[in-house]
């Protein structure tokens, strides 16, 4: 947190399948988001404030993923929530 690491994250299939929390927030990280971090089974992972990742974001990105309630709309963040059932 608040490190000043600077860069992009790779892409990648050699993250720690045993990575259980990330926690990159308020750096200068930039670039995409990668596709890999949907296949960890993460506990926290918190990605937002100054760093600048560039959209679109994964589709299946974890909810637990958190990078800004006000991250802009074309990234597809939050996801989408599925529309509400009708009433029977």
């Amino acid at each position: 947190h608040g490190n000043s690491i600077s860069g992009t994250l790779p892409e990648t299939d050699k993250w720690c399948p045993q990575l259980k929390e990330i926690y990159l927030y308020n750096n200068d990280i930039s670039g995409t988001v990668p596709k890999q971090l949907t296949d960890l089974n993460l506990h926290y992972c918190k990605l937002g404030g100054t760093n600048h990742f560039a959209c679109p974001l994964p589709v299946d990105l974890p909810d637990i993923c958190i990078l800004d309630s006000d991250y802009p709309t074309e990234c597809n963040y939050p996801p989408p929530q599925p529309p509400p059932s009708p009433s029977p």
